[in-house]
């Protein structure tokens, strides 16, 4: 595996055009981070993108693990940009697993399980679970719900994998909304489509990223024929 190092902090980059600048080269190793934003914002596309980069680019094998796309829909999402998703899983260099988010639950209970031993047998460097917001919902008591999230980061951080994990929450800039999990990850990553007038805009930002000296501006992105590219400042955020 290929990392960017600043100072004695390895960096796993994400490969996406526009983003490593934005958190001092990549995200810091074997870090769990979250990334939010509502429907359509483009978090699964990113998580994507961040395994197949790092399988082509640095040879790292990676792990999604889906609560709620089925796995052929995640291979459509990668043929449309170009990317041969199952041509990678051939060579071992990255698994798709489609659970249930109940399944989870008794996967927790046997410290890993298959998940685990998926992980373990490839040699997994990166890791994706979208989302966790499925998994929260299982929980009746939010302080219940917290507990069993924190044991599965916990559980991440010993499999010592650089970690993506989405979460289903609209949010604006101006408005962060209270995400209780957040303060369980290394880093957060929020992502917004915003309406401006008889448009919509694409943005992301970096919340907090541990031991990383990140821009606090608020960056414009898009979408085009080979994945997400960020972009300049998103400016009169007031306006969205």
């Amino acid at each position: 595996m290929v990392n960017n190092t600043v100072g004695s902090l390895e960096r796993v980059p994400s490969g996406i055009k526009g983003l490593d600048s934005m958190m001092d080269g990549g995200f810091p190793k074997n870090s769990s981070i979250m990334i939010r934003g509502g429907t359509g914002t483009g978090k699964t596309l990113l998580c994507l993108q961040y395994l197949y980069n790092g399988a082509q680019e640095h040879d790292d094998a990676g792990v999604f693990i889906s609560f709620a796309e089925s796995i052929w829909a995640l291979h459509e999402h990668g043929r449309r940009l170009g990317w041969d998703l199952e041509a990678l899983e051939k060579k071992n260099k990255l698994t798709i697993i489609r659970y249930e988010p109940h399944e989870v639950m008794k996967v927790m209970e046997e410290g890993g399980g298959s998940i685990r031993d998926t992980v373990e047998a490839i040699g997994t460097k990166r890791l994706v679970i979208d989302s966790i917001s499925a998994y929260e919902m299982l929980f009746e008591q939010h302080y219940k719900a917290n507990e069993s999230v924190l044991s599965l980061f916990e559980m991440l951080k010993g499999w010592n994998t650089t970690t993506l994990v989405t979460a289903e929450t609209p949010i604006v800039p101006s408005n962060q909304g209270r995400e209780r999990i957040g303060f369980l990850s290394d880093g957060i990553i929020n992502m917004y489509y915003l309406r401006h007038g008889d448009r919509r805009v694409r943005a992301l930002e970096i919340i907090k990223m541990r031991d990383t000296a990140h821009t606090d501006e608020v960056k414009k992105f898009t979408i085009d024929s080979k994945g997400i590219v960020v972009s300049g400042r998103l400016s009169n955020i007031e306006q969205y």
